[in-house]
């Protein structure tokens, strides 16, 4: 059998300046502690960061990151036979390993950052090496030095991780997690996407892979475009549906679903009765009445939580400059986002159930490709005008949202993402039919 590619570890992987750089950024973060309503987010206990310290560190882990990331880039479609094929090379791969022995599963709670000695640095080494993100040679050290940092680099872009430079709270988690889990995981993913491929006969369609955050358009099987997304967080997942593609609308109105208007937004208004001019919204006893005046509303009256609320289109507005229309029984469709920092987090797990697209532009010009006269700079020209259009597709494009959490490169090398939603657990059982039913009753149409 022979083995996948593996990324070249050149001999002197970080100069001393970037290493000294990389201690200096991070030696001053304290001992981290996850939020247990977020998974995502962890909290420091290295007091208050300056703004120059803070760019600091993101201009190393931006540095890191740019670094190690092009060697895991997919592609290749999620679903397609040679996606199928790199995860069965993957499988055969990871087979072995757990017939080895698996790998030393880290439990230790430390932190780790360059120029530590420890031995779970030695313990950590061992992982890398097994899973190839060091090579076979490199030697069994406990000193956190250059080449244990690129190792730790690679593991952390493979698992989806934050690029943060050190071993932090969310890299030793997936270090906890042993060689037979993730076999498992492998398989499971692999019997998900082969029951997917018959939407890979589509000559257009769009896919969205949610724990990813990924979206793709393929067209004759070939991957036409990649981006970033941003998905629903755990308790409003964006649900697995799959739909057609009918409509682009330019400057779009967002109708505030009811649960985000109680749960969001008038709680927003009550604490901060400015926020409700400021974002552009208008208030209706309901969706068929005309707008009332917010001075004459008692904000603290349980009343306003019957009350319709609508934004008006521009760039302010919560779906962006374009809203990618999908008609589906839970009412979730891509869109635009005025908060474009979002999307260079590692996990993207913020809306409440519709998916924000980055390259949001570049996804409509490839949908109105097949009308006359619709180019990205077409579709640029139509977003600088500032005005209100809607364009129907002449040939919808199907979508679908779709849960990998495990998939390969064309070389084999496997790549895995949490499980936000946690359905891996019960791969195509109750936690997904429940998770879908959560979608469907809370109508996470909001961005």
């Amino acid at each position: 059998m022979s083995k996948p590619r593996r990324p070249t570890v050149p001999s002197r992987l970080l100069t001393v300046g970037l290493l000294t750089g990389v201690v200096f950024a991070i030696a001053t973060f304290g001992a981290s502690r996850a939020d247990p309503l977020n998974p995502f987010r962890t909290f420091t206990d290295s007091g208050v960061v300056s703004p120059e310290e803070r760019a600091r560190r993101e201009e190393v882990r931006t540095e890191l990151y740019q670094r190690y990331s092009a060697d895991y880039q997919v592609n290749i479609p999620f679903v397609s036979e040679a996606s199928v094929a790199a995860l069965q090379a993957a499988i055969q791969r990871y087979q072995g390993i757990v017939q080895s022995g698996g790998w030393p599963v880290v439990t230790e709670k430390v932190t780790l950052r360059p120029g530590d000695t420890d031995q779970a640095v030695a313990n950590i080494r061992r992982r890398l090496i097994i899973e190839g993100d060091l090579p076979a040679a490199t030697s069994v050290s406990p000193v956190f030095d250059d080449e244990f940092l690129a190792g730790l680099a690679r593991f952390q872009v493979r698992n989806g991780l934050r690029v943060s430079g050190f071993v932090d709270s969310r890299t030793l988690a997936v270090l906890g997690i042993s060689a037979a889990e993730r076999l498992r995981q492998l398989e499971s993913n692999l019997a998900r996407i082969q029951g997917l491929m018959s939407i890979n006969k589509a000559p257009r369609y769009v896919l969205v892979n949610v724990p990813a955050f990924v979206a793709q358009a393929v067209q004759n099987g070939t991957l036409a475009l990649q981006s970033n997304v941003i998905a629903g967080k755990p308790a409003r997942a964006t649900p697995q549906v799959s739909a057609k593609i009918v409509e682009v609308n330019f400057f779009p109105t967002w109708s505030v679903p009811d649960i985000v208007a109680q749960q969001d937004l008038i709680p927003k208004i009550r604490k901060d009765p400015s926020y409700f001019s400021e974002e552009h919204f208008m208030v209706m006893a309901d969706w068929k009445s005309p707008p009332l005046d917010p001075a004459t509303i008692d904000w603290n009256s349980p009343e306003v939580a019957s009350y319709k609320f609508r934004q008006e289109p521009g760039t302010f507005n919560a779906l962006g400059v374009v809203r990618i229309n999908m008609p589906n029984k839970y009412s979730v469709y891509m869109h635009d986002t005025p908060l474009k920092q979002l999307f260079s987090q590692s996990a993207r797990a913020f809306s409440s159930g519709c998916v924000r697209v980055e390259k949001v532009l570049d996804l409509v010009a490839w949908l109105l490709s097949e009308q006359k006269g619709w180019t990205l700079e077409k579709v640029q020209a139509e977003v600088d005008s500032g005005q209100k259009l809607d364009v129907k597709l002449k040939n919808p494009v199907p979508v679908h949202f779709v849960y990998i959490t495990a998939f390969a490169t064309g070389d084999g090398i496997a790549q895995f993402r949490p499980d936000i939603y946690g359905r891996d657990s019960g791969f195509g059982g109750p936690d997904d039919q429940a998770d879908a039913v959560v979608a469907q009753q809370s109508r996470a149409v909001t961005p």
